[in-house]
Order: structure tokens, then sequence, then C-alpha cells
């Protein structure tokens, strides 16, 4: 019978999110998170269009995020050059200066102080009530600053030890800055700290409970760890702050399988079908697992059929392939 193929015997091996696979480990891909706030500081700029340009001159358009309510959007970027576009009702449209994205960088927070349109009435879009832009990162003194730049440029050649201690110092000089703490976590990572890691996250999180890369990161750790609530936990936080993070969506799949939540896990892995999601293709294996569990067949080999058409070079295709033979057979 269907149920005896031994699909579930490779989940572990083919869609485990530990943290050896996250973007934070990826020298392709950086997370480029744009903070957009007030020129004369106050509350968050929330429901603000950020468009993100690659290129010089007539930049070319790549997506469109929404800021939450503390104002962030997140972009998942290749190396090269890049800037946003900010506007939205009650605001004038900004145009940010051009960001430069080095291989190997995996964090790059920008900036983007706007202003109040000439014709913004006093309840214009200033925010989400009660929440109060986090600023901290506009006032980060310079010499902060330079030891981020330095510790980047140290990860770009793999140099995590002096990486770290680069961080360290700008986290010393200012210990409200939650991208240095990030950006420490990472090396610590890559030294193989995962307690120290676990610490940066935390101390990142504190000065920003909603710094969705940090949340995102956590959760790895916890599933790393076989902890699957308090991973669930920061996802949760993660994705009400960014309904379109694929990334924190695409690790819940994985917790929702591992808590038996099958229902939860089929429903998240079309959320991350319906968004971009270049290199997570594996939730439709996931999702085919958690569609076995619950003996829809059908639905089962279309998540298979769907891993194929995004990923067919992927490691198990040969396998999966051959799943779906079987099972189609064992339908006739």
């Amino acid at each position: 019978m269907w149920y005896r193929f031994p699909l579930l015997l490779v989940l572990v091996a083919i869609s485990a999110h530990a943290q050896s696979s996250t973007r934070a480990s990826n020298p392709r891909t950086c997370t480029l998170q744009v903070d957009v706030a007030f020129a004369t500081g106050g509350k968050a700029v929330s429901g603000a269009r950020v468009q993100l340009l690659q290129g010089f001159g007539n930049a070319a358009g790549v997506e469109v995020q929404m800021t939450n309510s503390s104002g962030f959007a997140d972009f998942y970027v290749f190396p090269g050059d890049y800037r946003v576009e900010v506007s939205g009702n009650g605001i004038e449209t900004t145009h940010s200066d051009i960001i430069h994205i080095e291989f190997g960088q995996v964090f790059q927070t920008l900036v983007v102080a706007v202003r109040e349109s000439a014709d913004a009435n006093s309840v214009g879009p200033k925010g989400a009530s009660g929440n109060t832009v986090t600023v901290a990162e506009l006032n980060v003194p310079q010499k902060a600053s330079e030891e981020l730049a330095r510790g980047a440029a140290e990860m770009q050649h793999n140099h995590w030890k002096k990486a770290a201690e680069h961080f360290q110092k700008a986290t010393s000089i200012y210990p409200q800055y939650a991208s240095a703490y990030y950006n420490l976590s990472v090396a610590y990572f890559r030294l193989n700290k995962p307690d120290a890691q676990r610490d940066a996250l935390l101390r990142a999180l504190k000065i920003n409970e909603n710094f969705v890369p940090a949340l995102v990161s956590l959760a790895h750790l916890d599933v790393a760890e076989h902890k699957p609530q308090p991973a669930r936990f920061s996802l949760d936080k993660a994705i009400s702050a960014n309904p379109t993070n694929v990334e924190a969506l695409a690790l819940r799949v994985r917790v929702d399988f591992l808590q038996g939540q099958y229902q939860l896990a089929v429903a998240d892995a079309q959320r991350v079908h319906e968004l971009p999601h270049q290199g997570y293709a594996t939730v439709h294996y996931t999702a085919a697992a958690a569609l076995q569990q619950l003996t829809r067949i059908p639905e089962m080999i279309a998540q298979l059929e769907l891993l194929l058409q995004e990923d067919p070079s992927n490691p198990r295709a040969d396998y999966v392939r051959e799943t779906i033979a079987e099972l189609k057979g064992q339908s006739h």
C-alpha cells in the first residue's frame, strides 16, 4: 500500500533547515533591511511603499515591499548596486543613495529619512498607534559604523575571528547597535560558537524586538537544537512583523511538520508558493510528507511534482520521481 512507501525516511535530510543552510551562511545573498523614518524623528512610517531598484541611472525595479509597523522592509538581494524609492500617502517620494552589496555580505541596513508632504494632514501615516521608530541606527557614532564596515570587510574574506573582534568593538562603542550584534552572531556561527551566537541574537532583539533577520536566525538555532516551540514563537513574531518573509514562512513549514501540525504545514507551504521563493522549493517536499500523514495522496503527488518543476536538479530528484511513479502506480 502507498503508506508503506518510505518517503518520510528522507524528510529530515532533504528539508531540514539547520542553521548551516540559512541565508546567513549563503555567501550569495544578503538581507537588506530598509529602515524608513521621519527626518524629524517621531513615529515609524508604517505602510510606506518601498521599491527596490538595481543598477545606476535608469535602475530596474526588482521588488516592492510595504513597511511594517516598525518602519522596516526586508529584501533578500544578490551582490550588486541598489537603491530604493520610498513613497506613500502623506510623505514625499524619496530616493536613497546607491548602496553596494559585496559578495559574502549577509546583512545591511539602509536608513531612509523621509519628510511629510506639503498636503499631509494631522492624521497622516506616521506609523501604527503606539509604535515608535527604532531610531538607534540613525544615531550610530561614526567610529562604531567604521568598526562595522571593517568587520564586514573581514567577513568577505572569511576572516571570522577578526570580523567578530570588529563587531564587538562596534557594540562596545555603541551598545544599541542591533545590526552589529546581528553580524556578530553570524561570525559566531561561522566560528562554531552557538552559545555566543544566541547571546548576540538576543542582544539584537533586546534593542529591536521586531528585528526579523535576528528572529529568523534564532528560530534556526532552536530548530537545530530540537526546540520547535521557541522556534515557532520567533517565527510567528517575524511573520507578524513581515508577512512576506519567505525564509520565516519556509522554516515555519518545517516547524509545523515537527509539531505534527500537518494542515498548517500545507497551508504555510502554499503561502510560500504564492511568493517569489527561489531556493525554497523543498517546502513542497515537507508539504508532501504532511499530506502523506493526512492520506491526501493526489495532493501529495502534486506537491512532489512542484518540487521537480521548481528544482529539477535537487539532489533527491531521482528519488522523488521514483516516489511519484510508485504512488501513481498504486492508485491504479
